[in-house]
């Protein structure tokens, strides 16, 4: 059955999550590496900021 528009048309649905540092401090390293991998250099950098950060 077709739908008409509405307002759900034109809203954005955005999403988030958050890691504890346990988790950062975990999967940080195999972050950095597909970030890396996938040429997303601002992300390998800030993932990198992060973990020293969290070890300084």
């Amino acid at each position: 059955m077709p739908q008409g528009v509405s307002v759900d048309s034109f809203m954005k649905n955005i999403t988030y999550q958050k890691i504890t540092t346990e988790g950062i401090k975990n999967i940080g390293p195999s972050v950095e590496i597909m970030a890396e991998a996938e040429q997303l250099v601002a992300h390998q950098r800030a993932i990198s900021i992060r973990l020293a950060k969290l070890n300084s």
